[in-house]
């Protein structure tokens, strides 16, 4: 018997399928709503945000730097505009294309394009990384021929630091450079960012905060594909003042070209003011290289060179005095009543001490000598006479008193403050005292005393203005970029010495007859119609062999320093001149001549030449 089953299905069965589909349905549409909820009303707002952000880019613009410009508003630092290709590591959407079109023309092989585009990925995502600063106008008229379809990629300007002068005070003017972490984490909370340009030696970096000027910023509009639409806010920056020098940049170029020696230093100065003029430290270098990236073979050139080109030698360069110091010594003698003008002591051609000879530079002997003649002659055997009386405490007292062992006070940092020996320090450095042998050396500036050329600038301004110590500077005045001035520098006394106005005349008119007279030994500074007072100096690096040979027989290294310090007097507009030839020889044979050049210039007479023996 065959049994038939029925097709009819119960209507419950098919309830229950609605019902839970319909929940189903339900419960999707309740997940639904919540999600839309979150999305529009909880995170509505970052979202437009986000929105805003793939839309809108705030743009920073750098300051202008102020220029720095000589007393004549002659350009000493400038700036030229520099352009850069930037990617946005959040807006990038074709690496491969970008690596492909962008490389040759950057001159980067694909793998060095590939690892810089990988190190922006570390920096904010819409913020510009640079992937290459600097670029020549060849390379941006490639770049800007290339318009692909490539997102988050932008050619910037930014204002570069130019120096027209190339190494002519380069280093008074200093250099800028590249922000460095150490000096991010101090400017940063200033506004400084990654990428800045700041001042990083010299007038530079003393005057940041003038120079820097006021970030603006601009609120653009970009499609999809990361071009600008509009430009929807702007704030424009604001420029740095400018610093105005005292120099004069036709002298100062002058005072350079003329000094063409290897190694040493000039300084120019006013000495009623503290005004420098000029200010020549030699080597130098072009501050140009430091502007953009300084390339390593650059930085390898500059920092392996002996003769040490970025130390700024007018300020830093340490130097016995030599002769020069005996001016010190004279005024310590007079001041303390150990001598007047007619006393006197018998110049053999040597003294001995201590059962050591010390010899004059004149071996054959001056004979009888009196103050004046021993400092027209440069005689040292009348001085170790007078560095026994006086002994190395007083010879200290009054070296201090002329500003020596310490620094002057200009504006640039990192001033040596020299050595002037004491007997503290001879004690607390080397556990012994300072011996008799060693106080005739002090007296003539030699030994431990150290001295940098600024400080003998400092010194012998000191004779021209009535033993006022002035605080020396550089910066004449800070412009404001309307031109309205907003700093202007005044003449500082620091100290005034008091002095005996006999003892002052006798120092100053042996200083004359030191150019005047026909046995002095600055009479190759002599210039006719104008009143030079002057002291010479030749200091001795590590022996007095070259005494018995000629000087070409010695060792560059070994050679003595020729010095001379100069004041020009009588005249509507005095100046001081201290020149320093680092192993240059005789003061009055070789840095005499020099000054005498650079007095001739600044007050427009002709060069008369060396005199007639």
């Amino acid at each position: 018997m065959v049994q038939f089953y029925s097709d009819s299905v119960p209507e419950d069965y098919y309830k229950s399928r609605v019902i839970v589909s319909s929940a189903i349905a339900c419960l999707f549409i309740f997940f639904l709503l919540i999600r839309l909820w979150n999305l529009q009303l909880i995170k509505g707002e970052s979202y437009d945000d986000l929105a805003i952000e793939n839309r809108i880019r705030l743009l920073r613009l750098p300051p202008p730097r102020g220029m720095i410009l000589d007393r004549n508003g002659c350009p000493l630092a400038e700036n030229v505009p520099s352009f850069s290709l930037s990617v946005i590591p959040g807006a990038l959407n074709d690496l491969p294309m970008l690596v492909k079109y962008y490389s040759d023309p950057l001159g980067y092989p694909p793998e060095k394009m590939r690892s810089m585009i990988d190190k922006s990925f570390s920096s904010p995502k819409f913020m510009p990384f640079s992937i290459k600063k600097n670029l020549s106008m060849e390379e941006v008229s490639i770049l800007k021929s290339r318009s692909l379809p490539v997102k988050g990629v932008s050619l910037n300007t930014r204002p570069l630091r130019r120096y027209p002068f190339g190494k002519m005070l380069c280093h008074v003017i200093g250099s800028t450079g590249e922000i460095s972490s150490s000096e991010l984490e101090k400017l940063g909370r200033v506004g400084y960012r990654p990428g800045d340009l700041v001042g990083k030696t010299g007038i530079e970096k003393e005057y940041e905060t003038y120079l820097r000027g006021e970030e603006g910023w601009e609120q653009i509009e970009i499609d999809a594909k990361g071009r600008r639409l509009a430009s929807l806010t702007r704030r424009p920056s604001k420029p740095g003042s400018n610093i105005i020098l005292a120099v004069d940049a036709s002298f100062q170029k002058f005072v350079e070209d003329v000094f063409t020696e290897r190694a040493g230093s000039v300084v120019v100065m006013e000495p009623d003011t503290g005004k420098i003029l000029a200010m020549v430290s030699k080597p130098g270098f072009d501050s140009n290289i430091f502007s953009a990236s300084i390339s390593e073979k650059d930085w390898k050139s500059i920092n392996s060179d002996p003769l040490r080109p970025l130390e700024n030698r007018s300020i830093r360069g340490l130097y016995p005095p030599g002769s020069i110091f005996k001016l010190v010594t004279s005024f310590a003698a007079l001041s303390e009543g150990l001598v007047k003008p007619e006393t006197t002591f018998i110049c053999p051609g040597e003294l001995e001490v201590g059962g050591q000879v010390y010899r004059c530079w004149n071996q054959q002997g001056h004979g009888k000598v009196d103050l004046h003649r021993a400092l027209v002659e440069s005689c040292d055997v009348f001085f170790y006479e007078l560095g026994l009386s006086l002994g190395a405490d007083t010879m200290a007292h009054y070296a201090s008193l002329f500003g020596l062992g310490k620094p002057t006070g200009l504006e640039l940092s990192q001033e040596l403050p020299g050595l002037i020996p004491t007997n503290f320090w001879k004690e607390r450095n080397y556990g012994t005292f300072i011996k008799d042998g060693e106080n005739v050396t002090i007296a003539i500036g030699q030994g431990y005393t150290l001295t940098t050329p600024i400080q003998l600038a400092i010194m012998t301004a000191a004779f021209a203005n009535g033993g006022n110590i002035m605080r020396p500077f550089l910066v004449e005045q800070i412009r404001s970029p309307d031109g309205s001035v907003i700093f202007e520098q005044n003449p500082v006394v620091r100290l005034n010495i008091r002095h005996d106005s006999r003892d002052w005349d006798l120092i100053r008119k042996s200083m004359r007859d030191v150019v005047e007279n026909r046995s002095g030994t600055g009479k190759r500074c002599r210039v006719p119609g104008l009143n030079i007072r002057a002291k010479t100096g030749t200091s001795q690096v590590v022996s007095t062999r070259e005494k018995a040979k000629s000087p070409t027989d010695v060792p560059y290294h070994e050679r003595t320093h020729a010095m001379f310090a100069a004041f020009v007097d009588d005249q509507p507009r005095k100046i001081v001149v201290v020149v320093v030839i680092e192993h240059g020889g005789g003061g009055g044979k070789i840095a005499a001549p020099l000054a005498r050049k650079i007095i001739c210039r600044y007050y427009g007479l002709p060069d008369p030449g060396e005199p007639k023996e």
